[in-house]
């Protein structure tokens, strides 16, 4: 290698911002939280998702509110933990999370990670040398689609009833995948 390769910068990547619990593990009621390994439980083609937009060239990052560890009903140590298991799995099809981002806040705490703020993005995206303009946000809730609308990302979302105003929405995070995959 010549000492001029080494200067060329590496080009911004793509990358896909996932939310997980909705789009890569099933969600739990509005007042519970996946706090351990035992709770977390994919979605249905998730993990195949996951592999199909890794193939695609996209990094793969997850954007994640975990206000249950300022309600103290999980620590950062259990948070670990889920992510752990999530990520050992993921590689088990050939899958690496090249980044996870979570905000540990409540909703009443005035921060910049919590989404719809788009901290989180912001922060992996200059982490990674992501280009933001090429990137999508998925999600399946209003403030995932706000703060991928304020990161200047396309929002995508996740749903098989509600929609809140995304430019593309799927029943699934596989047929998203499918999608872009049609697309190249």
């Amino acid at each position: 290698m010549s000492d001029l390769s080494k200067s060329i910068p590496k080009a911004p990547r793509s990358a896909v911002f996932l939310d997980r619990d909705g789009v890569i593990n099933v969600r739990r009621p509005e007042v519970e939280y996946v706090t351990e390994v035992a709770q977390f439980d994919f979605l249905p083609g998730a993990l195949e998702a996951l592999a199909l937009l890794s193939e695609l060239g996209f990094a793969l990052v997850v954007v994640t509110n975990q206000r249950g560890i300022a309600r103290e009903m999980m620590t950062e140590d259990d948070l670990a933990a889920v992510h752990a298991y999530m990520k050992a799995e993921a590689l088990k099809r050939g899958v690496r999370f090249d980044g996870i981002y979570h905000c540990p806040h409540d909703t009443f705490e005035q921060c910049s990670c919590r989404k719809p703020e788009p901290g989180m993005i912001l922060e992996a995206a200059e982490d990674l040398e992501i280009d933001l303009t090429r990137s999508y946000m998925v999600g399946d809730s209003l403030s995932d689609i706000e703060a991928g609308r304020r990161a200047g990302v396309r929002a995508v979302q996740i749903t098989d009833g509600e929609e809140c105003g995304a430019e593309m929405v799927f029943p699934s995070l596989l047929d998203f995948a499918l999608h872009l995959k049609e697309r190249t």
